[in-house]
């Protein structure tokens, strides 16, 4: 077994309130590290990310919960710093579930609620040195995947990525010679798998409108062009990025030709069918003319998962709209046979309202 030393891994800590990050250094510190950097501003904290590479970041979210969410994003998403992977661990005093499950899935290794030991912290520290989950890749996820294997309906397979907190206090010297090569050839991965997800969602999108067209039903939901907006605008700035010109030359007239829907009420199959074409095609471009195939029963599963739970949706809005108008007329005449029953003398208004 490797000797673990944290001395060697330099640390960046977050924290807007002194007195917290005095303590969480203080914790830091007692579990072996030396090497801590400690800022208290939001900008500090996003320049040191964009010019440092430390082995661990370390970030409290109560107060600014939103800003260094989107900082993780933008870390994960490459458009931040040198390294997509660098290990991340939130830490909060809110005990809401709706924070803590929009840390989590931001992209962070993990999350600490305050206040902590420092055995406690220690050990998950250890648990994100030698046992750190490996990362799964959507249209709009990149980080560890949580997923329990019973949910897999996915076929895109988990990725290892770069662990250079590992790598450092471990002192793997063939990790950290290598460490551009790691890293450039992960990036790579999580760039493919984004991309052949932006271009999945698009097509499951068109799918699914296509299908209720076919039904001949009603849409239970308008297209949402919005959301293909986005995706097409992402899937061309990716594109951009890999420094893949000519896709995304077809990413720029499938933005023209969604842009070109207006609305979204009442798109013709044809047009439906020219984005579907567009986003594989861009996707086509940049995988050298490799295309969506492989991903053919992924996407069929997808979109019929999406319209049973449309569809159950629309039939438990329907129930619980029935059932309220039910309550409503047993409710009405229920007070009125009360108020007759009871030999109450009705009010003017009352009196008015009756005739």
């Amino acid at each position: 077994m490797a000797e673990t030393d944290y001395a060697r891994a330099s640390v960046l800590l977050f924290d807007p309130v002194h007195v917290n990050q005095r303590t969480t250094r203080y914790a830091l510190f007692e579990i072996g590290f030396r090497q801590i950097e400690c800022v208290s501003s939001l900008r500090e904290f996003k320049s040191t990310l964009a010019e440092t590479a430390p082995a661990l970041v370390v970030a409290e979210t109560s107060a600014t919960d939103t800003d260094i969410f989107n900082l993780v994003r933008s870390v994960r998403r490459g458009d931040l710093g040198n390294n997509p992977f660098s290990v991340m661990l939130l830490t909060t005093w809110s005990r809401d579930t709706s924070h803590i499950r929009k840390a989590i899935e931001c992209g962070a290794d993990d999350v600490i609620v305050r206040p902590f030991s420092t055995m406690f912290a220690e050990e998950r520290v250890k648990t994100l040195i030698k046992n750190r989950k490996e990362f799964i890749v959507t249209s709009d996820y990149i980080g560890p995947d949580r997923r329990k294997d019973t949910e897999r309906s996915s076929d895109a397979p988990p990725l290892k990525v770069p662990n250079f907190l590992q790598a450092t206090v471990e002192n793997d010297y063939e990790a950290l010679n290598n460490a551009n090569q790691w890293i450039r050839e992960a990036r790579e991965t999580v760039t493919a798998e984004r991309l052949r997800r932006l271009a999945m969602r698009i097509v499951i999108t068109v799918e699914l409108q296509l299908s209720k067209a076919g039904a001949g039903d009603n849409p239970l939901v308008r297209l949402d062009v919005a959301d293909l907006g986005r995706s097409a605008r992402e899937l061309k700035a990716q594109l951009i990025k890999a420094n893949r010109r000519e896709a995304a030359e077809v990413a720029e007239a499938l933005i023209d030709q969604i842009r070109a829907m207006g609305d979204g009420s009442s798109v013709p199959a044809s047009s439906l069918r020219l984005i579907k074409e567009l986003s594989m095609g861009a996707y086509a471009a940049f995988a050298n003319g490799e295309t969506l195939e492989r991903s053919k029963d992924e996407i069929g599963r997808t979109v019929t998962n999406l319209r049973k739970r449309l569809q159950a949706k629309a039939e438990l809005a329907q129930r619980r709209a029935e059932l309220a108008a039910e309550q409503a007329a047993t409710s009405g005449a229920g007070e009125g046979a009360t108020a007759d029953d009871a030999g109450q003398v009705q009010n003017a208004g009352i009196k008015r309202a009756a005739m």
